[in-house]
């Protein structure tokens, strides 16, 4: 159950548009936050919340003010608060869960979308807090944003509908849709694909991927990459990598790339944000050791190794390894 949640959330904020929905959110909830904070609350924000939690609508007013100044309580465990609260209103579990996110969004889970109706118990609501203490680990940066990927419905649409249109919106961190649109192509005629070579993508690596006859699939060693010949770790390298790939005739994709887990505290400043996302994506992990993860990656799919290491302490005889600046045109795989 839980694996199926966190796997839709990777999805959800690896999409296409879900920032956009996340920064929409974040202002809503931080709206509200603030406007609960305030007390009394006043009838347009209660009324507010039973729009957002449909569960609450059968309450009076003075029920959910009284609920909010029981979760409100810091001298108790959250779901002691969510108990409480839930068995003086005969509300829900999962419906006082969501309304203590909205109170306190900064140390609470949301419970809504595919999770509302899994918490059926104190009990699981418990295990929800527990749980998603480690949301980082899925390029979740915050719960206003895990209650975002819940919530985001990705624009399903018809393949044969304005193809080129899709094909030029196309992202190279969207393996899902890559795929989609470089199986699309196969049924087209040798014309037909012709009048495509003209189009402007959003990545020459994109053009690259989608376009080619030939493909082969690369696990790219994340951590080898942000640091090679430095010191200090650049996601830029990874940017950089892409563009390499690109001159490529054959398509090197599908790409899976594999960072050792300690990345989250070896990249700070202004890329923490930009690793986020980008350990947010489905191709994208952390493991330790990292070499272990290529080397399987490599002998279970035949993917090439892109990374700058040599793998000295293992016997790698039969998989290929590759260097960025080996990366070109000419490359036969």
């Amino acid at each position: 159950m839980i694996n199926e949640i966190f796997n839709r959330v990777r999805e959800a904020a690896s999409s296409e548009g879900f920032y956009t929905f996340y920064s929409n959110r974040k202002e809503h909830a931080e709206k509200l936050y603030k406007a609960l904070k305030r007390s009394p609350v006043s009838s347009t924000t209660i009324a507010k919340i039973q729009k957002r939690i449909s569960g609450l609508a059968h309450l009076s007013y003075e029920e959910i003010e009284f609920s909010i100044d029981i979760l409100r309580e810091r001298d108790r465990a959250p779901e002691e608060r969510v108990e409480y609260a839930s068995t003086l209103s005969k509300a829900s579990v999962s419906d006082m869960g969501h309304l203590l996110f909205f109170v306190d969004p900064r140390s609470n889970p949301p419970v809504t979308g595919p999770v509302k109706e899994r918490i059926q118990s104190i009990d699981d609501y418990r295990e929800w807090q527990s749980l998603t203490r480690s949301i980082g680990e899925h390029g979740i940066q915050d719960f206003v944003m895990l209650e975002a990927a819940l919530l985001f419905e990705r624009e399903e649409n018809d393949i044969s509908s304005n193809l080129s249109e899709r094909l030029r919106r196309a992202v190279y961190t969207d393996i899902s849709e890559m795929k989609t649109l470089r199986n699309a192509l196969t049924s087209l005629s040798k014309s037909e694909r012709k009048l495509l070579n003209n189009l402007r993508f959003t990545h020459p690596y994109v053009k690259t991927a989608i376009m080619s006859n030939h493909s082969k699939s690369v696990a790219i060693d994340g951590s080898n990459i942000v640091f090679s010949m430095s010191d200090h770790a650049d996601l830029k390298r990874i940017d950089d990598l892409f563009l390499r790939m690109a001159l490529c005739r054959i398509a090197l994709f599908p790409y899976r790339i594999v960072f050792d887990a300690n990345i989250r505290y070896t990249i700070g400043g202004f890329q923490q944000e930009s690793l986020n996302r980008l350990l947010s994506l489905p191709q994208v992990e952390t493991y330790s050791p990292a070499d272990d993860r290529l080397i399987f990656l490599a002998r279970e799919g035949g993917s090439v190794v892109i990374t700058y290491d040599r793998f000295l302490d293992h016997a790698v005889e039969d998989i290929t390894i590759i260097r960025p600046e080996e990366i070109d045109e000419s490359l036969r795989l």
